[in-house]
Order: C-alpha cells, then structure tokens, then sequence
C-alpha cells in the first residue's frame, strides 16, 4: 500500500498532537505576601548618635536667690526715676516674668501707704512683661517712678525708712533700707513700676 504525502503530513501532525497533550505540572500561586525581612537593630555600640533628650525647663527665679539693691535715681520735672538690679545669686538660671511688689516702711517697719501701678503713669507707654532666663550672677532691672509734688490737700509726702521687694510670682520678700536716696511719693504713695528686664532691655 503506498502512502501519499498528505497522508505523512497529517500523521504528523496527530503525533505532534498527542505529545503535547501530556499532563502539565502545576504552575505555584503564592496568594500570601511574602514574610517582611526584620528591619536591623539598633546600633548600641559606642559612639552611634543617641535619640536627644529636652532639656528640663528651667524653674522661676525665688526671693531667697536673688538680691536685690538699688542702681540709680534721676528726675524731671518732678517725678522721680528710681532704677533696681535685680542679682541671681544661686550657681543655676532661674526664669523670671512679669512685676514686683513692694511695701514702704516707716523706722519702726511698720507698713506705709503704698500703691504700686504696674506701667502707670510716666511707664504707661512701655511694653508689657516678657519671659527670659537669668543666669548666675547677672542682674535683671526694674524701674520705678514716683511723684513729690503733693496732690491737692496732700501734705509734705512721708518718706519711706525701708522698703519691701516682692520678685514676680512670690510670696516672700527681700527688705531693703532707704539710704543714700530717697523714697516720698505723693499721690498716696502711687509707685509706678515697669516690668523686670533683662540686661540691656527696656528703658533701664
């Protein structure tokens, strides 16, 4: 029997057919995502840059650290500029913020009429109080002003023998004597007061 060559061809072709049609092995399919790789550990050793701590705040300035003394005294046209340091005595900084208090008193240390104004008065055109650090032995100022022109009725205006310096924020007060200046002011004792500055600011 001869064979024609379509017939080769399509036998061929049915072969090639049945070798392909084999079982194919099965293709994996990873529906999961793959297991992140741990991140390194941080470095301990000596030297490797450590995560910066804040510093602590820094605690307001108390009376029993600072001194306090007079600095100076001008007037004009009769009111009278008396300026103030204000020391930081203790070996760390202290914050100090806002006005002092203050109390005159007589000989005897007995209290005397006194009303203090915070930026009264000759002050009233000075910017308010601002925070800032005093560090050991420096001195912050203060200013205050006072009249001795007696208002109205108002006799010769009695002088003060000592004075109590109350710091910002404090219960406790530094005494110091009136001596070498005077303290008289009329209008009550109207005392106008600007607030504490640092070295070099504000009008001390």
């Amino acid at each position: 029997m001869r064979t024609t060559i379509p017939s080769l061809i399509a036998t061929a072709l049915l072969l090639a057919a049945c070798g392909m049609a084999g079982p194919q092995p099965p293709t994996a399919v990873n529906h999961l995502p793959p297991t992140p790789t741990p991140a390194p550990a941080a470095s301990l050793e000596p030297g490797a840059p450590a995560t910066p701590t804040p510093a602590p705040a820094v605690d307001r300035c108390h009376t029993g650290g600072l001194a306090v003394s007079f600095a100076g005294s001008q007037g004009a046209a009769g009111t009278i500029v008396d300026t103030f340091r204000v020391a930081n005595t203790q070996t760390v900084p202290c914050g100090l913020y806002g006005f002092v208090g203050m109390l005159m008193l007589d000989s005897r240390g007995a209290p005397m009429q006194t009303r203090v104004v915070r930026n009264g008065g000759f002050f009233s055109t000075e910017a308010g109080p601002s925070h800032f650090v005093l560090q050991p032995a420096t001195a912050a100022t203060f200013q205050a002003a006072w009249s001795d022109v007696p208002h109205g009725s108002e006799g010769p205006c009695p002088q003060a023998a000592q004075l109590e310096v109350t710091p910002p924020d404090e219960f406790d007060h530094v005494v110091m004597p009136v001596s070498g200046w005077n303290l008289a002011p009329c209008g009550g004792g109207e005392i106008d007061v600007t607030p504490m500055r640092a070295a070099g600011a504000g009008p001390a």
